[in-house]
């Protein structure tokens, strides 16, 4: 490399001018002391020593002035070659090495079999050493790789520029090249992986600092960059930073979990019974996924569909119950799940407690006036051989109410007459219609097991229940209101939202395919009004919802909402409008949700309920989050409880005999000013089922649900992203590598070199200046006694 640049500096204090003077002055003193000494010594020996002292004496005063020697040097260097390597927790998985290529790459990486030796065209499992691991770990596979001598990447890699190692998961962690021991202490500790932002960490360097090329070994799990992929890619090709990624893991690794199969409690003999099943699919490349549903050990269903990938998948099994499984008790209704891939099966599977009747659903409706939705839904009920139906209208022909069945003349005077129906349904009926007597047997009879639907109308119900018994039993709680007269104006028409718990409830099921009743719903005709909501009770649910009203805790307004009262099912229906929907339909829609709402309304006193009720509110408990349970709790008497606290048990239903932790105690505090109701936080700390049970003395509930972990959380099932890495690759210029073709890596990536400009500086007042003075003066000395001179 040429010098383009060199002089002589001086960094003291002390001025050159005056040492330069004291340096002549020295020497002038020096001439004019050896002089004389002319008659004891030789012309020749004075100069000697005169030049010996003056040369002393001048190196002196020049190190006075710090002096340094200043250089520049330009030319080019090789740039330097980045490598990192995921040292995130997805990379300790231990992947299913089931075909016969993963495992091949296995035996390469651990050397067990050479790179060079192409993989046979016709594989058989004698090509397969014995001794090749059945299923290390990511991290296990990189370790083997990096210290295969037949790859020998460090070293390699370092001969085309300076290695530059590092390990990443959340963030970028230099290693020293010079020492090795970190690999071995690669893990798979980190609780976040972020390949974007490790790279951009490079990138962001001057021009002449980025790196020639960056060697990425990872899993492609991304889950916590500020950038994404895309912009990666951009900013690398912009760059003409090149990616080389060796891909880790398993090319073959399923993911399976059944998220929930819908169905309802009980169950009618003979009647067709449709369950959506919702199953959660990643990582399968073409095979086939079954479905098999069994009641009480009984194969009742069975379903095959072409795999495919998806969060949130859902099919429906449909079979009808016989006579012969109409038990008393509950009955196990399981469904599974398995998917068919080469040589792997991945099974999953869910059980639901159910009951199967052989006997009809009785129901009384009372409304006012013949509503639309009287009329309409009138019709449904009698057609309905699963239903027996009576009705009353307070305002209506007194000589068609005393004409027999299916009218009543008047409302069930007694409890008996009352608790022989299994369903109310009151309409826009007045309050005052029922005696104070009547109004707490309609309360007694929802709290003792019976079913109540309310359809709220514009004159009387609910604005007149406000403040009496019938009030209590609903799921919402409602301010008394006034509607102007309808004119037949059609102002601020909407269409109501599903909840995550509409979605999944059967109740809303207008189609048997999921995703086409999600298509009817945004499709159905407007609706035109509704009865504003203060707020929602605790552990009750809304399934449907306003798209702009709200309560006054500011969340969207129920339409659509229930929950058990007592043993008793309370649903809450705040528009009167159902009836619009029969537009160009019929009844398809209109008594299909009608019929689903009936029966879960009014069946569950036909097979007896609980005195404790649980729910939880979330859809879909996620690994990291909290949640809160909601428990309603009568004794004996139906009578709320009215306990500060109660003491609940959660159970791991999934935990092994050895685990210590399989149950603890969960302590469910009283909500206040609502006897009966308590509430308890739940940590999702821990993947898995679980069940919360209560016990109240008398009675004991039950609540399963199942803790699963977010899409892109780091232990989460999931292979190797190589599609995506893949094209990460292809898109700067670099490429994708497996363990076959990992040898190519170092031949691939192409050196670069940076142009360079550096200044040096040498002190020339170090200890070899010292020294020089000191062997100057000594040398003096030395010939100073020689000429017998002190």
């Amino acid at each position: 490399m040429p010098v383009l640049f060199a002089e002589l500096a001086v960094r003291g204090w002390f001025p050159t001018w005056l040492a330069v003077l004291m340096g002549l002055a020295a020497v002038a003193s020096v001439v004019f002391l050896y002089r004389r000494e002319a008659g004891r010594i030789s012309v020749g020996r004075r100069v000697v020593m005169a030049a010996l002292r003056a040369a002393t004496l001048a190196t002196i005063l020049f190190l006075i002035l710090r002096p340094s020697w200043l250089t520049e040097t330009h030319g080019e260097r090789p740039k330097a070659i980045a490598f990192l390597i995921d040292d995130s927790q997805s990379m300790a998985t231990h992947d299913p090495r089931l075909n016969f290529a993963d495992k091949w790459r296995t035996g390469v990486a651990f050397n067990l079999i050479s790179p060079d030796k192409s993989m046979p065209a016709n594989p058989s499992a004698a090509d397969i050493p014995d001794t090749v691991p059945e299923k290390p770990s990511r991290i296990e596979v990189v370790k083997a790789a990096l210290a295969n001598p037949k790859y020998d990447l460090l070293k390699r890699l370092d001969e085309i520029g300076p290695l530059q190692p590092a390990t990443f998961g959340l963030r970028r962690n230099a290693k020293d090249v010079r020492d090795a021991k970190w690999v071995a202490g690669l893990a798979g500790t980190e609780q976040r992986t972020a390949i974007a932002d490790a790279c951009f960490d490079l990138l962001r360097r001057d021009e002449n600092e980025q790196p020639a090329a960056i060697v990425i070994v990872t899993d492609g799990r991304e889950n916590a960059s500020d950038h994404s992929l895309t912009d990666l890619a951009a900013e690398c090709a912009r760059l003409q930073v090149p990616l080389h990624i060796y891909g880790v893991g398993s090319s073959v690794f399923g993911q399976l979990q059944i998220r929930e199969a819908i169905v309802n409690e009980t169950l009618f003999a003979d009647d067709t019974v449709s369950v959506p099943v919702r199953y959660r699919l990643k990582g399968f490349q073409g095979g086939t996924v079954e479905m098999v549903m069994k009641l009480n050990g009984q194969e009742v269903a069975r379903k095959t569909v072409d795999a495919k990938e998806g969060e949130d998948l859902k099919e429906v099994l449909s079979f009808v119950p016989q006579q012969r499984d109409a038990q008393s008790g509950k009955q196990q209704l399981t469904t599974t799940v398995r998917v068919l891939a080469g040589a792997e099966t991945i099974t999953d599977e869910i059980a639901k407690s159910v009951r199967v009747v052989d006997r009809k659903v009785k129901v009384l409706m009372v409304d006012s006036t013949p509503r639309w939705d009287f009329k309409f839904l009138q019709r449904s009920l009698l057609r309905d051989r699963r239903v027996v139906a009576s009705f009353i209208l307070t305002d209506g022909d007194p000589r068609a109410m005393k004409s027999g069945e299916p009218f009543l003349p008047t409302f069930p005077a007694t409890r008996q007459d009352l608790f022989a129906f299994d369903l109310l349904i009151l309409g826009d009926v007045p309050a005052a219609y029922f005696n104070p007597d009547q109004q707490v047997m309609i309360r007694e009879f929802v709290a003792e097991g019976g079913g109540f639907i309310h359809i709220a109308g514009r004159n009387n119900g609910p604005s007149s229940f406000v403040g009496t018994p019938i009030a209590d039993v609903l799921p919402v709680e409602i301010q008394s209101q006034k509607f102007a007269l309808d004119t037949g104006t059609r102002a601020d028409p909407y269409r109501p939202e599903l909840t995550p718990t509409g979605v999944r409830s059967s109740v809303l099921s207008l189609d048997d395919d999921p995703v086409e009743n999600l298509k009817v719903w945004k499709t159905l005709p407007e609706l035109y009004w509704h009865y504003p909501v203060s707020k929602l009770r605790p552990a009750a649910e809304a399934y449907l919802v306003h798209p702009k009203a709200t309560t006054t805790d500011g969340k969207p307004c129920p339409l659509l909402a229930s929950h058990y009262y007592g043993k008793g099912y309370s649903v809450w229906v705040g528009f009167d409008e159902t009836w619009r929907w029969r537009f160009n339909e019929g009844d398809k829609f209109f008594s299909r949700f009608w019929s689903q709402g009936v029966y879960i309304a009014g069946v569950p006193r036909t097979t007896g309920t609980k005195l404790t009720q649980l729910s939880l509110d979330t859809p879909d408990p996620l690994l990291g989050k909290t949640g809160q349970i909601y428990a309603r709790v009568f004794n004996t008497d139906l009578r709320p409880l009215t306990t500060d606290r109660m003491e609940a048990r959660l159970e791991r239903l999934d935990a092994g005999p050895d685990d210590t932790d399989r149950s603890m105690p969960v302590d469910l505090k009283a909500l206040p000013g609502v006897p009966g109701e308590y509430v308890a936080t739940i940590p999702f700390n821990r993947v898995g089922r679980f069940a919360l049970r209560v016990d109240n003395g008398s009675d004991v509930g039950s609540l399963e649900y199942r803790v699963t972990l977010p899409p892109d959380h780091e232990l989460a099932q999931g292979g190797l992203a190589e599609e995506q890495l893949r094209k990460l690759a292809e898109a700067t210029g670099g490429k994708f590598y497996r363990e076959e073709d990992l040898a190519k890596l170092p031949t691939d990536v192409k050196p670069k070199t940076a142009p360079f400009s550096r200044r040096d500086e040498v002190l020339l007042w170090n200890k070899w200046a010292l020294f020089l003075v000191i062997g100057l003066f000594s040398v003096e000395w030395i010939v100073r006694k020689f000429n017998s001179l002190s």
